[in-house]
């Protein structure tokens, strides 16, 4: 190679095996680490513009199982009255009450995940002395908490002890000591709910006291009790 001439002169002087043997050995390494770093660069801008849409109604589902049709049909609707995508609704069901299930929920609600749980009446009233729930005469307006009057449900809250951590270290001494109030609803009574689920049983549905979204946990507890459009 004459250092003097161009570089197209001097690939006009070589055969294809010298071209091929100087790219190798002038421009091979920097263009694999081109490539790479492209490549690179295309997989962040697509996995960033494909994330999957973060959820914003999860439900918590003890001791029932949908149908799965429904359970569908639901998932829709519920996205529908929120405006969001259906793969943002998660109706979770099929969890057993006991230690396993003790454990998923209090993930869920530590990393703020879960919206509502529904579950069984001696659950409900260990998560609510637990001040897993908000009050909902405060979440519901007049006319639906006359509307559902027989349908709420009470239970007694959390408050909390001014004891040392040696005296209380995991703090259950104000479980179930706080004031009664209407953490939650028979949601089994719920016109729509009857049509999703397969057991029967009766069961609570709270809103989950840190939630992201109380309010899609409300307008999912509307939809199940057969008060909105998509409801009735």
């Amino acid at each position: 190679m004459d250092e003097h001439k161009s570089f197209l002169e001097n690939l006009k002087g070589m055969t294809w095996s010298e071209r091929l043997r100087y790219f190798s050995d002038y421009y091979l390494v920097w263009t694999i680490g081109g490539v790479l770093l492209a490549a690179f660069l295309i997989y962040m801008i697509w996995g960033y513009t494909h994330m999957p849409a973060d959820e914003v109604m999860y439900a918590f589902v003890f001791s029932d199982l949908f149908e799965p049709e429904k359970k569908a049909e639901a998932a829709r609707d519920i996205a529908g009255l929120l405006s969001v995508e259906e793969g943002q609704v998660l109706l979770d069901d099929g969890h057993e009450v006991g230690d396993d299930g003790d454990m998923q929920i209090a993930v869920l609600f530590a990393s703020r995940e879960v919206d509502i749980v529904i579950c069984p009446m001696d659950e409900f009233e260990r998560l609510a002395g637990e001040g897993a729930f908000l009050d909902l005469a405060e979440m519901f307006d007049a006319e639906q908490c006359e509307k559902w009057r027989d349908r709420l449900v009470k239970a007694h809250g959390y408050v909390e002890q001014d004891l040392s951590y040696s005296e209380d270290p995991f703090h259950e001494a104000g479980q179930g000591m706080g004031e009664e109030r209407v953490y939650g609803i028979m949601i089994s009574e719920g016109e729509r709910y009857r049509e999703l689920t397969l057991t029967g049983d009766e069961l609570v549905c709270g809103i989950v006291a840190n939630s992201q979204y109380p309010e899609n946990g409300k307008i999912a507890i509307e939809y199940f009790m057969g008060a909105t459009e998509n409801g009735e």
